[in-house]
């Protein structure tokens, strides 16, 4: 009986975390600032030439919403998507 309480458990605490919920505005607005501080995981990289495909793959993925992709092509934030799936940065193209 114990075993199929945290099966229960473990299935619903994977499906309530956090990487798999959509972004939306205010949330990719955030992680924009915090991502292009000095020392964080944007300021190392150059951004790619095709930088907007990548605001078209995750909105494609559903990992952000539409109003967060406009927000992010028309101020130059892409999101970078880590391999297990969901948004690990937003860094700037500019």
């Amino acid at each position: 009986m114990s075993i199929k309480v945290l099966a229960v458990a473990g299935i619903l605490s994977i499906f309530s975390f956090d990487s798999f919920a959509v972004m939306d505005l205010t949330q990719y607005k955030q992680r924009a600032f915090q991502d292009n501080q000095p020392w964080s995981r944007c300021s190392f990289s150059t951004p790619p030439n095709s930088w907007q495909q990548y605001i078209n793959h995750a909105l494609n993925r559903g990992f952000i919403t539409q109003r967060a992709a406009n927000w992010g092509r028309s101020n130059g934030y892409y999101p970078v998507i880590s391999f297990f799936g969901g948004v690990e940065a937003v860094c700037s193209a500019k």
